[in-house]
This record gives C-alpha cells, structure tokens and sequence, in this order.
C-alpha cells in the first residue's frame, strides 16, 4: 500500500489528476468542442434552417441591415444605429481609431471603414466612409453570447463569423452618445468645479513649501511622476483593449479631485499639506496632464503589439486644458483675493454643489449609454478598483518610505487617489481628440463614481484611528478664509 496513489507526494497527485482530466477531455469531447464540429459544417450558401438544425436555437436573432462594401467588410445597422463592424477577414487584426489619416493604408477607404463607431447614427456611414457598395436586410444568429454570429440574407447564410469581439474588445469600436449641448453643460461644469476649487487657493498656501517642503515634494513626485509610471506599468502587464490602456493612462494624468480636502479633513489628516498639494496640482496641471499623457500614452502605443502608433494631439489637449483648467484658476484666484469676504461665504457652498453636480453629469454621461453600461460595467469595475488601489498605495508608500508623519501620509494617499476624471472625461468627448470613445469614456466615468466611494472608506478608516499626541499638536490648522477677511 506504501505504493499506492494515496501515498504519493502533493505535487505528483496533482500531475496524476491533471493527467486524469486531460484523458477524460481528449475521450469525451466537451460540449463546446461539439459545438464548434457542427459549426464547420455550416457553409454560405445553406438555408436558414440549416443553422438552427445544426446548432439548435440561436440565443439572439436579429433583423438587421447590413452596409456592404466589397472586400473590406460590411456595418450593421439596427433601429438607424451602427450596431456592429465588421471587417473582412484580412483586415480583421487592424485596431480602429489608431490608424492615422497620416499612416493611410494601401486603400483609403479601409481607414475611413475604421473611423465609424458603434452606437453612432447610421448617416455617418456614407459621411465618413464614403456610399457601401449595397444595402441589405437580413438576420443576424447569435450564439456562445455573441462571440459566433451566423449572417443570412434572402433565407440564405452569408456568412459564419466565429471571432466577434465581445466584452472590452468591443469597447475599441463603441463611441458614447454625449449631444453638442451636453458637451457644453460638461465643459461648463468642470470650469465651475474649477473656479470653486481655485477660490480656496491662496499665495499664503505655498508657505508650506518653504517651511517644510518634504511631504510636498514627495506628494508632487506622487502624483505626477510615480502615479502615471506605475499605471504604465499596470497597463503593460494586464494589457487592457487600446481604449482602455489610454482611459487609465489619461487619468492617471490628470490632477487630485476637488474633494480630496474634504476626505483628509475626515481622516484627520495634515490639512495644510492636501490643501498645498491640490493648489499646487491645480495649477501644475495645464503643462503636467498633457505632457503625461502625451508621453505615457506615446510610449504605450509604440511598444505594445496590441496598437499600431497613434499621434496624440498635444496642442489640442493642452488647448483644452488651458481653457477648461487654467483659465477658471486663474479667475478663482483673483476673485478670491477681490472680495474675501464674499469667498468666505460661498466657499463651502460651491463645494458641495460642485460635488453634485459632477456626480450628476458622470451618472448622466452613463444614464444616456445605459445599454453599453449594463453590458460592460461589470468588466470595467475590477479594472478601475485595482487602478485606483494601485494610486491609493502608490501615495501611502511614498509617504511611508519618506518617512512623513502620519497625518502627511494620509493626505499624500487621499491626493494620490482623488483622480479629476471629470477633466479626463471632457478630453475624451472632446470631437477633435477622442470623440467619446467607449474603453476611454468608461475608465474615466466609472473612476469618477468609484473614487468617492473608496475616498471616503479610507477616510471613514483613518478617522477612527487617533493620531499619536505629538503629532496632533503639532498638525497645522486647515487654512480660514473668514480669518484673512476680518482685515
């Protein structure tokens, strides 16, 4: 019996049970594998019944009108809406979006095939790409959820497409519905946001440089160096779809949220730090996101053989920047140094409402793509958790292997976490950068929800655990508009 199976080592059991299941798989085929033996007896050609027959009940039958255009693909159009793209089989690896106008291939027409998005009204068909070759109605057999999907046309099948992209792949291909008037109510609300933020903005506020510069270094080192390089990282070991590597690259870019004060207030911590850092950030910012985007999203691009080399335009979203960040700065700071006392009295108040109202155009940007929402939430969730866990960590390991007090760690993570993806999410539905485009729009939306929620965990957290006597005394006090007003 010493011999026997039981006896063996764990490591040689589990060889042994591999073994067992490989066997069993190789002699009894699984139900998937059957089901791709009768997919290839489906040929063009075949009647319609054909395919339930041999395949069973489709899980989806969809009537569909499909935009042919010879030897490049066709688009499918459903109630008036680009519902899916399909390129022809030899072009079927070409990603969309990063081919440049710059970068044409062999035919001109394939690139602007590529430039079409789902979700989009079916008149950009012939605007972008140019008149299909035919128009015809048909039905679509979905099966395995989407990723087999059986044409036919007349009663016929056409075609047997057994690669669809489902799931963040898709999301290359989808570009968010955002109208004119709502981009504008978004532009204007991030300026708004902006100008709240600036109104607690005071030259006295960079004093902290002076006196004790560490923990600010170390926070802006955090926030626009290691943040951007470690999401680079984490991008280039998971290897995300295109759109969403730049949707996390792009907020890691970006500057700390505007409520980053209020959640180091709650976890008791260094008040005069966050309050420095978000000035600071704030105003860094006009150069510092473009540049990082620029260079990260560049460098991403050229070495992932996920995407052919994309030009970022940098002018474009330094332009943007400027107008939708810098500028509102700029008037905030002013209007604050004009009338303090009228800056002491709405302070608080544009804060809060600044809070809600981006909350509300974040769930309103969602509300109005609910059904990409509801079909691709759930991937896009665990991607943004571990994103956001990585910026949290990234602030509290910087604070704790610079040594900084307690308090100034706590405000360094907040900083680092709180992530302006309300900026981000104007950049992407900007129409001479991204247009709206899902995997981008989805990162920065989901963030925009989701780092509130964890914010005010961690805050909730540190706000139970009492900092050390010492450190309390020391801590300065948060800086008082209505103080500076009463001179």
């Amino acid at each position: 019996m010493e011999n026997s199976v039981f006896h063996l080592p764990t490591w040689q059991k589990r060889l042994v049970f591999l073994v067992l299941v490989s066997l069993l798989v190789t002699f009894f085929p699984s139900e998937a594998s059957a089901f791709r033996e009768d997919l290839r007896t489906l040929r063009p050609g075949m009647d319609e019944e054909s395919i339930e027959r041999t395949l069973g009940p489709a899980q989806k039958a969809l009537s569909v009108e499909r935009h042919h255009f010879d030897n490049l693909g066709r688009i499918i159009v459903k109630e008036g809406k680009i519902a899916d793209i399909r390129l022809a089989e030899h072009l079927s690896d070409q990603s969309p979006l990063w081919q440049t106008m710059e970068n044409n291939s062999e035919d001109e027409k394939t690139n602007q095939l590529r430039y079409l998005r789902i979700g989009t009204a079916a008149s950009n068909i012939e605007q972008i790409a140019g008149k299909p070759d035919r128009i015809a109605q048909g039905t679509d057999w979905h099966y395995q959820k989407g990723r087999v999907v059986i044409e036919s046309e007349e009663g016929k099948i056409t075609a047997v497409n057994t690669q669809q992209q489902t799931g963040l792949e898709r999301l290359d291909w989808i570009k968010l519905n955002f109208s004119p008037l709502s981009l504008l109510i978004m532009n204007i609300t991030i300026a708004f946001i902006m100008f709240g933020v600036a109104l607690g903005i005071r030259p006295e506020d960079f004093k902290l440089v002076l006196k004790e510069p560490k923990s600010l270094v170390l926070g802006i080192f955090s926030q626009f160096l290691a943040l951007p390089a470690l999401t680079f990282l984490l991008v280039y070991f998971i290897q995300p779809t295109p759109s969403i590597a730049l949707g996390m690259i792009l907020v890691a870019a970006c500057p700390g949220g505007n409520i980053s004060n209020f959640m180091s207030s709650v976890a008791k911590g260094n008040m005069a730090l966050s309050i420095s850092l978000t000035a600071f950030a704030t105003i860094a910012a006009v150069f510092m996101t473009p540049v990082n985007f620029a260079f990260w999203g560049k460098l991403y691009s050229e070495t992932s053989n996920m995407v052919i080399p994309i030009r970022i335009d940098f002018i474009e979203i330094l332009r943007t920047v400027l107008l939708l960040l810098g500028l509102p700065v700029v008037l905030g700071i002013m209007f604050s140094r004009k009338f303090p006392k009228t800056t002491a009295r709405i302070i608080e108040p544009i804060k809060k409402v600044s809070m809600v109202i981006f909350l509300l155009f974040v769930v309103g940007a969602l509300a109005g793509n609910f059904e990409f929402f509801k079909s691709y939430i759930h991937l896009i969730m665990f991607i943004v958790l571990a994103h956001n866990g990585l910026a949290l960590l990234t602030g509290f390991s910087i604070g704790t292997l610079g040594k900084v007090a307690r308090a100034d760690r706590r405000s360094l993570t907040i900083e680092t976490g709180i992530q302006n993806s309300g900026l981000g999410l104007v950049l992407i539905f900007n129409p001479r950068l991204f247009d709206g485009l899902g995997g981008m729009a989805f990162i920065a939306a989901w963030w925009g929800i989701w780092h509130i929620i964890s914010g005010l965990i961690m805050a909730w957290f540190w706000s139970k655990k009492p900092l050390p006597k010492e450190e309390t005394q020391a801590l300065a006090q948060p800086f008082s508009h209505k103080n500076s007003s009463q001179g």
